[in-house]
């Protein structure tokens, strides 16, 4: 009866284990095929190598807040992030590229 209980605890350990590493694996592989497919990345148009999505201006690095810290930890440092703004006076885009 003891061993039982144990045999079934070491089950259910193994299957917690088992389901984070899974789940960790399925979401590096979705970042990896995010990349792949160059989501967030920089938009390049005739006039810059670094274009506003809206409006196809150039934008311009300003600082990184904290919250993009944690996003690039929380990415694995698979895309190296920096913040940015439109230099574009009708437009108020303000996001991250890679």
């Amino acid at each position: 009866m003891y061993n039982c209980m144990i045999i079934k605890c070491l089950k259910m350990q193994f299957d917690f284990f088992l389901s984070i590493f899974l789940f960790v694996f399925i979401y590096f592989v979705i970042l990896l095929i995010a990349k792949k497919i160059g989501w967030k990345k920089k938009k390049v148009v005739e006039n810059c190598s670094n274009a506003c999505p809206k409006c196809n201006q150039s934008l311009n690095r300003i600082p990184r807040k904290k919250v993009d810290h944690i996003i690039i930890n929380l990415t694995f440092r698979i895309f190296e992030f920096k913040r940015y703004k439109c230099s574009g006076s009708e437009n108020d885009w303000e996001g991250l590229r890679w």
